[in-house]
């Protein structure tokens, strides 16, 4: 076996075990397509369903493909259609990893709505960060302390009074949970990611972010970091003022006014809990979700209670943040410290 070959048998090892909580006896659903995958190549993902099978079978569980290319190709599929009996087979594994990256999951198991489903890992089912899985260098051990530091996390957050986030750039921001607040797991991001996604109490966000890193949207690209930071100001919940590179300001004021209501509420705060580095080099996206960065959504979420994302959704990023939750420090410049440095 080469040296290829051989670490990407490891990383579908770890993923299956220390990520899925993968054993013997069970079985694995694998999701997949074989063609027009947005951040990896087709016959890279081709490479990586049959790694995670091999895998699987190695430690004596029981792994079938299910593949949906032609499905999503046809009008179908366009049309809305839903396959009952294709629900019930991903209900009935014991794990289901999807690595379509960028289809919508959930008609596949009969729903319209969204992937929340999946992005919590209720259930076990699961995103593969369809990236790189060959080059990987995974420490099994910081995988398998994703899931109790996230847990711990919301633990802390759940009833919190004030959380207090500041940053060495001029973040100074707090909001509180409890009644009304919600702190939502993300563990369904496979095996490199881990977040506890907050959606505060409405109207008690207050105080000013100062987005170093990049946004979602293109508001404020990753190519753009060489320009001033993004510095926001927010009152009972909602954006007040702005400041910044007037080419991004522009690009800002045009996302809040494209959401019915207006995409101006503190949408969510979420924390990365993983400190698998290769995260920042294969996440598959816009550059976002860095793990020593924190990164505070703006949007317009009217169901708080059941989605993590409103209909119009940013996150912007700051870097190496520090997180005092009701006068406990758990982050201090990007490092987790107290409790949550225990794994």
């Amino acid at each position: 076996m080469s040296t290829h070959d051989e670490t990407l048998a490891r990383n579908a090892r770890i993923t299956l075990e220390a990520a899925c909580g993968l054993k013997a006896g069970q079985t694995l659903a694998i999701c997949t397509r074989r063609s027009n995958h947005a951040y990896a190549r087709e016959e890279n993902v081709v490479s990586y369903v049959k790694a995670l099978c091999r895998e699987a079978v190695a430690l004596g569980a029981h792994p079938v493909v299910i593949d949906v290319t032609e499905f999503l190709a046809g009008p179908g599929y366009a049309a809305g259609k839903i396959i009952p009996s294709v629900g019930q087979a991903l209900r009935a594994a014991d794990t289901v990893i999807n690595t379509m990256d960028d289809v919508g999951f959930s008609r596949l198991i009969g729903r319209q709505d969204n992937d929340d489903e999946f992005l919590t890992a209720r259930g076990r089912w699961v995103f593969l960060q369809a990236n790189g899985m060959e080059h990987w260098n995974l420490d099994p051990r910081l995988v398998r302390a994703i899931r109790p530091r996230t847990e711990k996390l919301i633990e802390l957050l759940v009833d919190a009074r004030d959380v207090h986030v500041t940053t060495a750039a001029g973040t100074d921001f707090h909001f509180a949970m409890g009644a009304g607040g919600t702190a939502t797991a993300v563990l369904g991001i496979v095996p490199m990611y881990g977040e506890v996604a907050t959606a505060p109490r409405q109207g008690t966000e207050h105080g000013r972010i100062v987005v170093t890193g990049p946004t979602q949207m293109k508001v404020r690209p990753a190519a753009e970091l060489d320009r001033r930071p993004m510095v926001i100001d927010v009152a009972d919940g909602r954006v007040t003022g702005y400041d910044g590179d007037p080419e991004q300001i522009k690009r800002l004021e045009a996302f809040i006014a494209s959401g019915t209501p207006a995409a101006d509420a503190i949408d969510e705060v979420g924390i990365p809990t993983s400190r698998v580095m290769d995260n920042d080099q294969w996440w598959w996206s816009d550059g976002t979700h860095h793990l020593r960065r924190i990164h505070i959504a703006l949007g317009n979420n009217l169901q708080r209670d059941t989605h993590i994302h409103g209909a119009r959704h940013m996150d912007t990023e700051l870097d190496d943040p520090t997180i005092v939750i009701d006068g406990v420090t758990v982050l201090k410049d990007g490092d987790f410290v107290g409790p949550l440095d225990a794994w």
